[in-house]
């Protein structure tokens, strides 16, 4: 389905592939095997808003305020986007709880929210196989400065 999709190349050998209709902009980062791949999607909104969306086990947004992002207090809160969480994979012999790993992490955006782009937008991608590494996108950006995120057309 990802294979018409637009690469950017967001380091640390993972792509951000996109896709669009009239209606919705997809994402998708494909994992290397064995990985979990939670991610941090920052966004700028039309509005001036920053908001992160976030995907793991638990999904949900925060927007930044005035004293910086605020910690997570709420989960499965979604308003014009979606991204299928890491899989609850069952408990573990010793009680932890067991997780699936992902061939690949995919978010759907709304237009009607997040604007026709283009976009600046901050990626951070973890739990990325080998050793639970973490790539973040731009390289160099920072979550309380939109202005070193990356600008980001969409298709």
């Amino acid at each position: 389905a990802w294979q018409s999709a637009g690469r950017t190349d967001i380091g640390g050998g993972l792509s951000l592939l996109s896709m669009a209709d009239a209606d919705y902009v997809y994402l998708c980062i494909p994992l290397p095997p064995e990985s979990f791949g939670s991610i941090d999607l920052y966004i700028a909104e039309p509005d001036g808003a920053l908001t992160d969306l976030h995907v793991s086990a638990q999904t949900g947004e925060r927007s930044r305020g005035p004293q910086g992002w605020p910690e997570w207090r709420a989960f499965n809160n979604y308003r014009g986007w979606f991204g299928p969480p890491v899989a609850f994979n069952g408990f573990a012999a010793n009680g932890d709880v067991d997780f699936t790993f992902s061939p690949a992490r995919e978010l759907q955006l709304s237009r009607a929210r997040f604007g026709a782009g283009p976009w600046r937008i901050m990626v951070e991608v973890d739990a990325i196989a080998p050793n639970n590494r973490k790539v973040t996108f731009p390289a160099d950006a920072n979550a309380d400065n939109a202005t070193t995120w990356a600008e980001f057309s969409v298709p």
